[in-house]
């Protein structure tokens, strides 16, 4: 049940709100749900987000040609997460 950021944006979309992928991400961070500073933490959630259950991260491990790996982090909106934000979109009609 956990989606991308940017299929949160469709919804909303869906639901009569003007946003989408790129404003909507840049909207997390303005308001303390994304981390804004440049690095690896950039547009993880943060402690107060997770805490609230809102963001899971998704750990996928990939292993170059050359037999090295990475792992890479994605950030999904949990169910609980899609509720909030739809919640908070709609009821307080707030326009990012």
């Amino acid at each position: 049940t956990s989606i991308l950021i940017g299929e949160l944006a469709k919804i909303l979309k869906g639901n009569g709100v003007e946003i989408g992928q790129n404003r909507l991400f840049r909207w997390l961070r303005e308001n303390g749900y994304l981390i804004r500073r440049d690095g690896a933490d950039f547009n993880m959630p943060t402690q107060k987000a997770m805490e609230k259950g809102l963001f899971r991260i998704k750990e996928t491990a990939i292993t170059k040609p050359d037999g090295s790996s990475i792992v890479t982090k994605t950030v999904k909106v949990t169910g609980e997460g899609q509720v909030y934000f739809v919640n908070l979109f709609l009821k307080k009609g707030i326009v990012a």
